[in-house]
């Protein structure tokens, strides 16, 4: 009794003998607040990542969704056919100034065939008047030649509006002539280099839209799986608080134990507050080294969890990283691509004015064409008419002999001035045709310009915006990826509780190995005192574990083998945090 006596008590330097369970308490009681306060600083921690990794996965989410895909294929879409449209502008161009050369060429051979007409119906209405006068009186020639006068004045008027439409619609032309030299000039400084720049530049921006799309995708896949790790370690951050309430535990017990002792040897029974010493201490010396394990082992799986996010960290960053040329060129890449755009809008809306211009043309030359069929038809009316009199005239003549020879002879000159008026008109009618036919070609709208007219400046700017909220995604990537290492490699630190807590808990855990008697058969030589005290120890447990290692040490088996048991299974499930 004296060894155990002396083993239960501890001198301080001023030799004033202090309970060893008191200094094993508040031994027990520090360490349980300084290993408390590590975990809650670790939850702290944890918290503010879980927040970080959650900003930087909506950031990425934002990436993703920054371009609609519709959008963009309709953006690039434009971008291309703009650029087909330019690259197609020299034959076009070329098609066009075919057109107006034609134009150009057929109004000036209705102006020089009208000059004929014109001769031709002079020379006729002097027939006329020939014929009037040779006539003499005889019966149906003067009638014939007044009617033939008011017809010829009839095919005169209608030449002369003619005329004066073809002088309209020629005068047109040099403008429109004009406007086609500036847009082929342009057409030579831009292409085919500018057209296939923005050709490629549109393919260059969706693969470009592509990746940073997929790219971030990665990211916020990776970014999810540390945020379920973290959500994981959450919970396994528990350790702490169970090896603090263990700890605790046990300096409730150690003060307990102080207390029965006393009482034990107060009543005179030293040899039964021995006992009971020993075996109390035994117990909680095997739960503090169950407690330490514990710490140790869940401690070691959260520094292992932690590695492997600060890892996946370096993972997340490292395929941002790499795309670094192309994340600063992506403003220099944008100004090239509104640079493009600026030229080809520029082009595209001299190429609308001249498409304007030329739509307009060729609608009014339409229109004058169909004009002119109608007045030409009723000038070959007219001829028909003329022709059909002289014949007429001339059998007229043929009937009066001799004295209608001079007016058979006018009337054949009458006729082969109508084969001539016929000649010019149909010349007139064959460049009607070509006027017709490139007044179609002028006029009529080319594919795709509807589509792309006007568009580009949109496409540019859902361009733009999806860039800027690609950019204003991206950039934070650095700076939370930054954060959570930071805050990981803390974390690790904080609970690196080997270092930290090993030591005193070994030291605790000698100590208490020191005054541990363990009794072969605990329940033949406790005391009722020392059964009340089991008792009471394990009615403040908190864990199934706790309760486990009691069992071993009870002498009154507190719990039934079998309820033992289940608390081992129990203690399996509850206690294993990763």
């Amino acid at each position: 009794m004296t060894w155990v006596e002396h083993r239960a008590v501890e001198s301080d330097r001023d030799g004033d003998e202090m309970p060893a369970w008191s200094v094993l308490a508040t031994e027990l009681e520090s360490v349980a607040s300084g290993l408390d306060q590590r975990f809650v600083d670790a939850g702290r921690s944890l918290e503010r990542a879980y927040d970080t990794v959650g900003n930087l996965i909506g950031s990425l989410e934002s990436v993703t969704n920054a371009l609609d895909r519709d959008a963009a294929d309709r953006a690039v879409a434009t971008m291309q056919a703009n650029a087909d449209q330019l690259a197609s502008l020299p034959a076009r161009q070329k098609t066009r100034q075919h057109s107006l050369d034609i134009l150009q060429q057929a109004s000036g051979t209705v102006q020089t065939e009208i000059g004929r007409v014109d001769r031709t119906l002079d020379l006729l209405k002097i027939c006329g008047q020939y014929l009037k006068v040779a006539a003499a009186g005889a019966h149906g020639f003067a009638e014939f030649a007044d009617a033939m006068v008011a017809e010829l004045d009839v095919s005169e008027r209608e030449i002369h509006e003619i005329s004066k439409e073809v002088g309209q619609l020629a005068s047109t032309v040099p403008c429109v002539v004009e406007v086609n030299r500036v847009l082929a000039s342009e057409c030579a400084r831009l292409c085919p280099h500018v057209p296939d720049k923005l050709a490629a530049d549109a393919i260059g921006l969706q693969q470009n839209q592509i990746e940073a799309a997929r790219r971030a995708e990665t990211i916020a896949t990776i970014a999810r799986d540390i945020r379920s790790k973290l959500s994981a370690a959450h919970g396994a951050l528990q350790i702490g608080d169970i090896t603090r309430q263990r700890l605790e535990h046990v300096a409730q017990a150690c003060s307990l134990l102080g207390t029965a002792v006393d009482e034990l040897n107060r009543a005179g029974d030293p040899a039964a507050a021995s006992a009971l010493e020993g075996q109390v201490m035994a117990m909680l010396a095997a739960q503090v080294a169950d407690a330490a394990a514990d710490l140790q082992k869940e401690s070691r799986l959260l520094g292992g969890n932690f590695r492997a996010i600060a890892t996946q960290v370096a993972t997340m960053v490292a395929p941002h990283e790499s795309s670094g040329v192309e994340r600063t060129s992506d403003g220099a890449f944008l100004q090239l691509l509104e640079q493009s755009v600026a030229d080809v809008d520029a082009v595209t809306a001299q190429l609308r004015d001249a498409d304007m211009r030329s739509t307009q043309l060729g609608s009014e030359a339409s229109a004058t064409v169909r004009r002119l069929g109608d007045r030409l038809t009723t000038i070959h009316r007219v001829t028909s008419g003329v022709r059909i009199m002289a014949w007429n005239s001339d059998l007229r003549s043929f009937r009066m002999g001799r004295e209608g020879d001079g007016l058979a002879r006018i009337a054949t000159e009458i006729r082969c001035a109508v084969n001539t008026l016929e000649a010019v008109s149909a010349s007139i009618a064959s460049a009607f045709e070509q006027l017709s036919d490139a007044a179609d070609a002028i006029g009529s709208p080319h594919d795709g310009d509807e589509a792309t007219a006007g568009s580009l400046p949109e496409a540019l700017a859902v361009i733009r915006a999806g860039a800027l909220l690609t950019r204003q995604g991206m950039s934070g990537l650095d700076r939370d990826a930054g954060a959570i290492h930071d805050i990981v490699a803390a974390m690790t630190s904080t609970l690196d509780c080997e270092t930290a807590f090993a030591e005193p808990l070994a030291r605790i855990n000698a100590k208490l190995d020191a005054l541990a008697m363990p009794l072969v058969e605990a329940s033949q030589s406790i005391s009722t005192t020392g059964e009340q005290l089991f008792h009471a120890i394990n009615a403040f447990y908190t864990m199934a574990r706790e309760r486990q290692v009691h069992a071993r040490f009870s002498p009154s088996q507190d719990q039934p083998e079998a309820e033992v048991a289940a608390l081992s299974e129990e203690a399996d499930d509850c206690d294993g945090l990763f």
